[in-house]
């Protein structure tokens, strides 16, 4: 199956950085070493702007994304980026809206608050770990773009349908929602930006160095530790937490 259009250019984008990143910084390089990338004249649009931003928070995280690394990616100026997008603020917002319009409240019955919710609140973790600045941005911006307000108008009329008062339902969605983006946190460098293997490796690692009659209880749990940042662990959380969240009967 062929990828789409802009799936295809934000690999690709992913892939130079990475390039770059591992070879070194792009200002470094000999004059001329990106115009070969320049972008063609007329072509600029801020959709490609937004899928690049998102290629480079993707692959370096939010601190390397700026003005001018943004338009040095594109092989274009720095003042080419303002035909298109106002300021960084407005290219994050943008980049939060390309990743969460992809983001669905599953179809359902109107009350079915775990299987529409907890499904929403699952897709949201899949895309958090697809693009690790999305977890980031939610909770350290007050994001006003429209899937945000689409998607919460949706899980709090499904909380409310399910019986749950006012309150209850803006209480009962945060708690999962801080879990999830808690977790997806704490899972990001330990299960997914790192080799696999690794994070078992460093657990056995720093065991061995115990001396186990001063920590025997920790050796006795090596095998369970190990998957503290797996996906067993979030759905143990989620479901834990699911079932102590319930409307009044």
């Amino acid at each position: 199956m062929l990828l789409p259009t802009s799936v295809r250019y934000t690999l690709a984008l992913a892939y130079e950085i990475r390039k770059d990143r591992i070879g070194g910084d792009m200002a470094n390089k000999p004059r001329g070493a990106a115009s070969s990338r320049r972008v063609p004249r007329n072509t600029l649009s801020r959709d490609r702007i937004v899928e690049a931003a998102l290629a480079l928070f993707d692959a370096q995280g939010s601190e390397a994304v700026t003005m001018p690394s943004l338009a040095r990616l594109l092989g274009v100026g720095t003042m080419s980026l303002y035909r298109h997008v106002e300021d960084k603020d407005d290219l994050i917002n943008a980049v939060a809206e390309r990743v969460l319009s992809e983001v669905q409240v599953p179809h359902g019955d109107p009350d079915d608050w775990e299987g529409r919710v907890v499904g929403f609140l699952r897709a949201l973790r899949q895309a958090a770990l697809a693009h690790p600045a999305l977890s980031r941005i939610l909770a350290e911006r007050g994001l006003t773009v429209a899937p945000v307000f689409e998607q919460l108008e949706v899980v709090h009329a499904v909380l409310l349908t399910a019986g749950f008062s006012d309150l209850g339902a803006v209480r009962t969605f945060y708690a999962l929602l801080t879990y999830v983006l808690g977790f997806v946190a704490w899972e990001l460098p330990r299960a997914h930006q790192q080799p696999a293997g690794a994070y078992t490796a460093a657990w056995n690692d720093a065991l061995d160095h115990l001396d186990p009659a001063a920590y025997p209880t920790l050796h006795a749990l090596r095998e369970q530790l190990t998957t503290a940042a797996s996906s067993d662990q979030f759905e143990y959380g989620l479901e834990q937490l699911t079932r102590s969240l319930h409307p009044p009967s």
